[in-house]
């Protein structure tokens, strides 16, 4: 079925434009994916906590805001109505609360309050957007929704996730299609793709790190995007570094990945960081950002040794998110 791009001035996220006394200035990232590919997961990495739900089915169902706040203690959520009406506001808000949220009818739109776990410099006023995957077949309006969001949220940057593990599929092809031809009409929107799930490719079965960048750069560029910039990544692997830092608890399954992830360090692997798709000068810049950033800085939580904190940030590095967090931070402070 056709999707068809909606309207709705009254629904539409703005920025605060920095023309007033008091008036803050928002750099705005529009996330993209489709269904499963792993956008909530790669964006609970970037905020460091279990914030979106997440699973291997259709966990969003409403455009989600997540504004990173320096100063905040706990993740404040307001819920608005199809008119812009506030319905809820939660000071604490749970990931439970948010998957309620997505499956409330009235609930159009979700924003989110509160400070991201990363010691990077990230700019002020970093928002996150996360759209509904237009290709879920029980609610044609999850497609609707992303394709205004395309059209509304002011993004300065745009995230394209796309899953290593299922590369081209007929759903991905076609949203990519689509998004090609919607940004045809504005060529000064920077774009990142963001190859997760990485950690799922089988070596035994010859499925290399750089085997599988240069498979998404084949594909992108016979959809018309050349010369992009892939970032692979593992966001569930740093999902669980990042919580296991500040000793939150992790499920059965989550310390048995993240164990066997901190194992595989001490063999050789393949780097991320090389493996990505982007100019030289640029990865030259990320790597020297990337050792300044994992020098040992004060502990996040009593419960933390400082020998696993630095284990626990060459995972991180490894994972791809402190180089995504690299180019958000690059991207903001020059806008």
């Amino acid at each position: 079925m056709a999707i068809r791009a909606i309207r709705k001035k009254h629904n539409s996220p703005r920025s605060k434009k920095s023309s007033g006394a008091g008036a803050r200035q928002t750099f705005d990232v529009l996330v993209l994916a489709t269904m499963s590919a792993g956008k909530s997961s790669f964006i609970n990495a970037l905020v460091g906590r279990s914030l979106l739900p997440a699973a291997n089915e259709a966990t969003t169902a409403c455009l989600t805001s997540i504004e990173h706040r320096r100063t905040a203690k706990s993740f404040r959520g307001t819920c608005y109505s199809d008119a812009g009406d506030k319905i809820i506001t939660e000071p604490d808000a749970s990931t439970e609360a948010v998957r309620a949220w997505n499956a409330d009818t009235q609930i159009r739109r979700i924003h989110l309050s509160g400070k991201f776990r990363t010691h990077l410099p990230l700019g002020p006023g970093l928002v996150l957007h996360d759209t509904p995957g237009p290709n879920n077949s029980q609610d044609e309006r999850h497609g609707e929704l992303m394709l205004d969001a395309i059209h509304r949220v002011p993004f300065k940057l745009l995230c394209y996730v796309l899953n290593a593990a299922q590369l081209g599929t007929w759903d991905d092809r076609r949203l990519l299609e689509q998004l090609r031809e919607l940004l045809a009409q504005q060529p000064q929107r920077p774009l990142v793709f963001i190859l997760n799930k990485v950690d799922l490719l089988d070596p035994e079965r010859g499925e290399d790190l750089a085997g599988s960048v240069s498979k998404a750069r084949r594909y992108l560029e016979g959809l018309g995007f050349l010369d992009a910039i892939i970032v692979p990544t593992m966001a569930n692997i740093a999902l669980y570094a990042r919580k296991a830092m500040h000793a939150e608890p992790l499920t059965r399954v989550e310390r048995i990945k993240l164990r066997q992830a901190l194992d595989e360090l001490g063999f050789e692997q393949e780097n991320t960081l090389q493996a990505a798709a982007m100019p030289e000068a640029l990865k030259a810049r990320v790597l020297r950002e990337l050792k300044k950033s994992t020098r040992p800085g004060p502990l996040p939580s009593d419960d933390v040794q400082a020998g696993d904190v630095a284990e626990l940030e060459q995972l991180l590095v490894h994972s791809g998110i402190r180089t995504v967090e690299f180019l958000l931070n690059q991207r903001s402070t020059a806008a």
